[in-house]
């Protein structure tokens, strides 16, 4: 028996020596050419940190954004997300190791006397009724010869760490999401004072228009226009809080707000939308790797990769599939001597199964697998190409909104000297009252748009730190990583440890 156990370990050695074999194809990341302005170039002293929303100075903003980290319900089922992947990555890697069971059995029996060829009990001096004892360790391993079970596993791997870019890249899109809205908020705010103001104004002239036309001093026309200019900015004015109350609820939402607070409590404010420092102007040129930060571009890498090793299961299914199997323990009609030495007994053996027909379900499996591997190969060239468009465009948004915010002021400016002469000349009679209505409307349309504008302005470098992934850092410093730590969280799978569900930012 030694010696068979002896050869039976000699198989299990060669055995795991063999099972380095792996049909999954070398994985080499996509190429593309890349503009030639976004290589080599170095960044100026302007950096732009990893929390870029600090750079508008206001500590309300800087409240929400925090909260909407902490609390945002996406941002939750995102991480709930990830210990699944993470879960499953484990279940993935226990294939890779034998599988050991402990067994325990009793059973009792008893016989038919009236069975065909049996012999009477009292005849054969036998008990009817019999009783065996069994205690067992059994084993079983299926030897991955092709790296089909490794393979499995690094597939799944590769969708967790896809997963932990993925809740990487709603975080991004979250304090975006939450920065944008606040400037929208701030805006209407400012859009809605001056529909106020305006409305005020309007009022308060439309008594002296009206008692003027009571004297007979202006026609009905101009009466009616006055009346008219009134409505305008009472509609502005109702408008305007529409819109307001609907930014400020997607806003408590966003930083995930109790529902009393989303239907009663009003969002706080800090400096009004003109007093917000405008970021700096990032420069246009700017190294390729900074996409490579990107979240959306890292996670349609790791999809590529896991695809790429789904391709090695796939061919692995061609091959046999070997199994090993033991089991020792103790087996006897009595309690007392299970545990005695003539109670032993050991099994152990060796299965193989090799596909000869299978109506090509293996082969399309192949095909299917080569087939998800394009398709992701597709979306991340898609995904670069976007990336890039993204940056342009939002460095284009960002350098010319400042000039729109100068041009709209001037235009304000001008129109208001002009809105002031057109009164003047009304009152003196120099003109009509049509030239008058014209230069206020134009007035308060402009004044709704330099609004606009200065929202614009703010949210055009959110795009831009959005775009490159969170803005950029000194690549001497070690950027803050928000999120759970991929590399540990598969380190702690591959060891057995559940991820940590006290806190799950694993650090």
């Amino acid at each position: 028996m030694c010696s068979t156990f002896a050869r039976f370990c000699a198989v299990l050695c060669i055995a795991l020596l063999i099972e380095a074999c792996s049909f999954a194809p070398k994985y080499e990341r996509p190429g593309q050419e890349l503009p030639a302005s976004w290589k080599n170039v170095q960044l100026d002293g302007k950096l732009l940190h990893m929390d870029w929303w600090t750079r508008f100075n206001d500590p309300v903003l800087n409240g929400l954004v925090k909260d909407a980290l902490a609390r945002n319900q996406d941002l939750a089922q995102s991480m709930a997300k990830i210990e699944s992947a993470a879960a499953q990555a484990g279940v993935a890697s226990s294939a890779i190791w034998p599988q050991v069971s402990g067994q325990a059995q009793a059973t009792g029996n008893l016989a038919s006397e009236k069975a065909a060829n049996i012999t009477p009990f009292d005849v054969s001096g036998m008990s009817r009724s019999t009783t065996a004892y069994q205690g067992a360790l059994a084993a079983s391993w299926e030897l991955d010869f092709w790296g089909k079970a490794r393979n499995a596993y690094t597939a799944l791997t590769d969708i967790l760490l896809g997963t932990v870019v993925g809740y990487e890249a709603l975080r991004l899109s979250i304090a975006g999401q939450v920065c944008q809205s606040y400037f929208q908020m701030l805006a209407l705010d400012m859009q809605r004072k001056t529909a106020k103001r305006t409305l005020r104004t309007r009022e308060e002239g439309l008594r002296i228009y009206t008692a003027r036309y009571k004297q007979g001093d202006i026609t009905e026309l101009d009466w009616q226009r006055a009346k008219a200019e009134v409505e305008t900015a009472r509609a502005q004015v109702h408008a305007s809080t529409m819109s307001l109350d609907s930014a400020e609820a997607s806003l408590a939402v966003l930083t995930g707000r109790s529902p009393k607070d989303i239907a009663e409590a009003a969002m706080p404010r800090g400096a009004a939308i003109e007093t917000l420092p405008a970021v700096p102007v990032i420069p246009a040129g700017l190294p390729s790797e900074l996409l490579e930060r990107r979240p959306d571009i890292r996670a349609a890498e790791y999809s590529i990769m896991a695809t790429n090793a789904q391709i090695g299961v796939a061919r692995a299914q061609f091959f046999p599939s070997i199994s090993l199997t033991g089991l020792t323990g103790t087996l006897s009609a009595a309690v007392a001597s299970l545990f005695t030495g003539p109670a032993a007994m050991f099994t152990y053996g060796a299965a193989a199964s090799v596909p000869l027909f299978d109506g090509g379900r293996n082969w399309y499996n192949l095909k299917d697998a080569e087939a998800q591997k394009k398709q992701a190969i597709a979306v991340y060239r898609k995904t670069v190409q976007s990336a890039f468009s993204d940056v342009r465009s939002s460095l284009t948004a960002q350098r010319e909104s400042e000039g729109v915010v100068k041009a709209t002021k001037a235009q304000l400016d001008s129109l208001r000297r002009a809105a002031d002469l057109a009164r003047l000349q009304y009152d003196n009679g120099y003109t009509d009252y049509l030239t008058v209505l014209d230069a206020e409307r134009a007035l308060f349309n402009a004044e709704l748009a330099y609004a606009n504008a200065l929202q614009n302005r703010l949210s055009s470098v959110v795009s831009v730190c959005m775009a490159l992934g969170g803005g950029w850092q000194d690549p001497h410093d070690t950027p803050p990583f928000f999120g759970p730590d991929a590399a540990k969280l598969v380190e702690r799978q591959e060891r057995g440890i559940a991820p940590a569900g006290a806190n799950p930012e694993i650090r």
